[in-house]
């Protein structure tokens, strides 16, 4: 399985209809985080900055270090 069959938020095996978005329906509501994901890193943004920017990641605790 390809990772363009999984969900990319929770790694669910899509649907063929679920494909295009490659969000199943339970994640559809970060189609919106994602294109913004998506267009950050296009401008260059490392994977972890854009994931933080969109809100799809958490900053590191400071009490954990």
């Amino acid at each position: 399985m390809s990772l363009l069959d999984q969900c990319r938020h929770c790694d669910t095996p899509l649907s063929a209809e679920e494909q295009t978005s490659r969000l199943c329906d339970e994640c559809s509501y970060f189609a919106a985080d994602y294109q913004r994901y998506d267009a950050l890193r296009e401008e260059g943004y490392m994977p972890y900055q854009a994931k933080l920017i969109c809100g799809l990641a958490d900053p590191p605790d400071p009490d954990d270090e």
